[in-house]
């Protein structure tokens, strides 16, 4: 079972006073599975499978959740102390995550997720890694026709929304040192870097869509980021912006190309990205040497020597989030409306949002680097 608990996640989320509190409480209605210390009861069992169920969004069927109980039981007659306490954490982090808020559950869920998977991966022997692992790439398949690993919807139809034409509309990006620390007088090390989308029909998604914009349903991303998503007018030299619920308000200056972040989110400039429809690419890519490469022709045609299997958690359109299969392969890549399409020969769909500026494009096909999701780096060699 230690391939599926991860008790310093939990610390690091909970207090453990509040998970040993919340784990000490035997209520005597309860029925007891197992003596020990604690005893293991239903409801201890109960909520390590709803949690599990809720973060890799999956449901157990009855055989399914007996033969978690069962593992489960197994532990208490072995005496198995160690993971006796993962399993009570477990328990008792349900607790507190109905007591969290949703933006607070959805953070946890993204971490949980990713470690949950990462553990079942790292031990295929369990038998309940084994099952939770084989009903979670199956419902992977099951949201699409076309499975893709990756978990990218292999949507049907092109998005209505095309951007860069006007002059005005797409993608920004803005690179800015981090905010000055309130307990400090200087800036912290490193950089913040943000998105903000701007469509033809007057929507402003204050973020980078998931998958680009070629396929981009803009019922999907304000179901995803309602705080996120807002209108926008143009007046005179202004960006008028009205975002979230809340409707927000937000006033954005052009500077020539440029806008003006506002002043209220603080100092710093967006800058246009290209949307690098029909671009083809020339030569071998990677984010770093230690790293596989994907290679691509100027024919249309790639090899992916396994890259996106470091990309760690990564975010569909409609807000859930998968890590790669990481497997490799050969198929045929399309550059549009800041999308990079890779279709498999094996039938695999995998979609990233391309970012490239134009002093990254001026030796096309021979692009010395782009930008794959929110910030991957991928450099020619």
């Amino acid at each position: 079972m230690r391939a599926i608990i991860f008790p310093l996640l939990l610390l690091l989320i909970f207090s453990i006073t509040c998970l040993e509190t919340a784990s000490a409480q035997t209520p005597s209605s309860e029925t007891v599975l197992a003596p020990g210390n604690p005893p293991l009861t239903s409801s201890i069992v109960g909520k390590n499978i709803l949690l599990m169920q809720w973060a890799l969004d999956i449901q157990l069927s009855d055989d399914q959740m007996s033969t978690f109980a069962k593992a489960v039981v197994g532990l208490w007659k072995a005496n198995n102390q160690s993971e006796m306490k993962d399993v009570v954490l477990v328990a008792g982090m349900v607790d507190e995550l109905s007591k969290a808020t949703s933006d607070e559950r959805n953070r946890a869920k993204t971490a949980i997720r990713a470690k949950l998977l990462e553990n079942m991966r790292n031990y295929p022997t369990n038998e309940v890694n084994r099952m939770l692992l084989q009903i979670y790439e199956a419902s992977q398949k099951g949201n699409s026709a076309v499975v893709s690993p990756s978990g990218n919807a292999p949507a049907t139809a092109k998005s209505r929304y095309r951007v860069g034409a006007d002059g005005f509309t797409g993608i920004y990006r803005m690179v800015r040192p981090r905010a000055l620390n309130i307990n400090s007088s200087v800036a912290e090390n490193g950089y913040t870097i943000e998105y903000i989308t701007f469509l033809p029909d007057g929507h402003v998604y204050w973020t980078l869509p998931p998958e680009g914009l070629l396929y981009f349903d803009p019922a999907v991303a304000q179901r995803a980021d309602p705080d996120d998503w807002g209108t926008y007018e143009i007046v005179g030299n202004e960006i008028r912006i009205v975002r979230g619920p809340n409707r927000y308000k937000y006033v954005m200056p052009r500077n020539g190309e440029r806008l003006e972040n506002p002043t209220s989110l603080g100092r710093g400039s967006f800058r246009p990205v290209p949307p690098a429809d029909g671009l083809r690419l020339e030569g071998n890519y990677r984010r770093d040497p230690s790293e596989p490469t994907i290679t691509f022709t100027r024919d249309g045609s790639f090899r992916d020597g396994g890259i996106f299997r470091y990309f760690g958690t990564m975010q569909r359109p409609n807000g859930t989030v998968y890590q790669d299969d990481g497997v490799g392969g050969t198929g045929t890549y399309l550059i549009e409306q800041n999308t990079l399409e890779l279709r498999y020969s094996d039938g695999r769909i995998k979609r990233f949002p391309f970012i490239a500026f134009p002093e990254n494009l001026a030796n096309k096909p021979a692009v010395d680097s782009f930008i794959l999701r929110y910030e991957e780096t991928m450099k020619r060699y």
